[in-house]
């Protein structure tokens, strides 16, 4: 390539990123260190970012050391710097990733081409360090598919004198399908609530549907940064429905169905049927930036009514089925107890419904 070429590279991204890119990533750097639901330094924030670039152009290589930071192109060193004397410096660390980055485009050709993109790769990169459920969406991304996918919101059936109800997500009219269906079916001697392939829904739903079946309590608590700021939410006093019941869930089950699980679980002595749950208690909210990138950020986490946490850990049943085939014997429920339960799929097997039916006769 010509060096007047390789030269226009360079100083086109050296001048955008002098324009609007400083203030922009100091921005970003700063919502984290405020908002995200963990502690977290503005040298944690740059390292995950600059990890990014590989991202860009495989032959760079960022390496977080001792008191230096390194850059290596096609394993030959291409810059090194200092680190700031602080490590909550978000002013330091946003120009310090900037002169990575700067050097990054003088190395790489791919990384030249690339340059009006390179800051978001990286911005993307540091969200994606925090958690599993933190996200940078660039204005460059395609427009993500908001159309919802067709799941089975809501089915019911009587096994007997169990009454069986299918919730494939919470929104607003699961509490009056769950309220018709009791009323429709008076004999019901057990509830069985299934919630496999559950991803959650809106967690007001979710809240109104566990207040059905406990008399007064904790449901669910919210805690962001400041422990000491928790937010409860909190069944009213009333007499509600107090059914014996099992709830199935498994490896797809999540969120809002989660709190419901486990809501059910402490304060209703509901029992748990299926596989480990997936895990996921926490809360994202949304930021936007000049750029026109947003940052899904998670600044809250859910706890249990004991105060105990859902996110990365789940619910583990009181019977597990994980692996059970169909048609296995389920005349005796306690061989499913004490066992070493995994994740997996099982919104489709039965063998989690009649273990359930039995549970309750």
């Amino acid at each position: 390539m010509p060096k007047l070429l390789v030269f226009a590279f360079c100083l086109v991204f050296s001048f955008n990123l002098q324009a609007d890119d400083r203030a922009l990533l100091a921005s970003f750097y700063s919502t984290i260190l405020e908002k995200h639901a963990e502690p977290v330094s503005a040298e944690r924030l740059a390292t995950g970012a600059l990890e990014g670039l590989s991202s860009i152009d495989r032959d760079l290589l960022f390496a977080n050391g001792k008191e230096m930071i390194y850059l290596y192109y096609k394993k030959q060193q291409a810059g090194l710097w200092h680190k700031p004397k602080e490590n909550d410096d978000v002013k330091a660390w946003s120009d310090l990733t900037l002169k990575v980055l700067e050097t990054a485009v003088k190395k790489s050709r791919r990384a030249a081409e690339r340059d009006f993109e390179l800051l978001e790769k990286v911005m993307a990169a540091a969200a994606e360090s925090l958690d599993d459920n933190s996200h940078y969406y660039s204005e460059l991304d395609p427009e993500p598919d908001l159309q919802p996918k067709p799941i089975r919101s809501f089915g019911r059936r009587m096994f007997g004198n169990i009454l069986y109800l299918k919730i494939g997500t919470f929104n607003t009219a699961t509490r009056q399908n769950i309220v018709t269906a009791l009323n429709d079916y008076p004999q019901a001697q057990g509830l069985i609530l299934d919630l496999r392939g559950n991803r959650g829904g809106l967690l007001t739903a979710a809240i109104d549907v566990a207040a059905l079946f406990i008399d007064g309590g904790i449901i669910a608590s919210v805690k962001g940064r400041d422990e000491s700021s928790v937010k409860y939410y909190n069944a009213e006093d009333n007499d509600g429905f107090s059914l014996p019941i099992v709830i199935l869930i498994d490896g797809n089950t999540a969120s809002s169905a989660e709190v419901v699980a486990a809501a059910l679980l402490e304060q209703a002595q509901a029992k748990l049927v299926g596989t480990n749950s997936f895990g996921k208690g926490s809360i994202q909210e949304m930021y936007s930036f000049a750029n026109g990138g947003r940052l899904a950020l998670t600044t809250a986490h859910f706890y249990t009514p004991s105060g105990q946490k859902i996110d990365k850990i789940g619910l583990i049943p009181d019977y597990c089925t994980y692996h059970a085939v169909e048609n296995i014997r389920i005349d005796r429920a306690t061989a499913f107890t004490n066992l070493k339960c995994g994740q997996e799929s099982r919104e489709n097997m039965k063998a989690d419904i009649e273990l359930a039916v039995s549970i309750l006769r």
